[in-house]
């Protein structure tokens, strides 16, 4: 029973790591065009083009790709710390958007479900 749990587990932890990978792939590739000023209103605080937000979102796109690889690799020791990262700046982001600027964002929702995800579920293979 310990081995189907432990597949299962590390199946899951590989799916979450795709989803990761591609959320940092999309989270950059937006990132990129509403700073170029083609798209506006995609990313929080693009539109007003600062700096320290584009290094955030940078940031964030980078270490959720290196969460997803670690996720898809199985490194639970890696994976697991970066899910509770990617779940507390989720739920941070969401409460600082809805209270300053009354938005709800799906990117940061996103990053709050996954990485409540991984962290569980890395936490199971463990």
């Amino acid at each position: 029973k310990g081995s189907i749990m432990d597949k299962n587990n590390s199946s899951v932890l590989k799916v979450f790591g795709i989803v990761m990978i591609l959320f940092g792939a999309v989270y950059a590739i937006l990132g990129t065009v509403a700073l170029m000023g083609e798209l506006g209103g995609l990313l929080p605080a693009h539109a007003d083009q600062e700096t320290l937000i584009v290094v955030l979102a940078y940031g964030v796109a980078l270490l959720a790709i290196i969460c997803g690889v670690a996720c898809v690799k199985g490194a639970v020791g890696v994976c697991r710390p970066l899910g509770l990262i990617f779940a507390l700046i989720g739920l941070a982001s969401l409460i600082y958007m809805q209270v300053t600027q009354g938005t709800f964002n799906i990117f940061d929702c996103i990053a709050m479900v996954f990485g409540i995800a991984i962290f569980v579920t890395a936490g199971k293979k463990d």
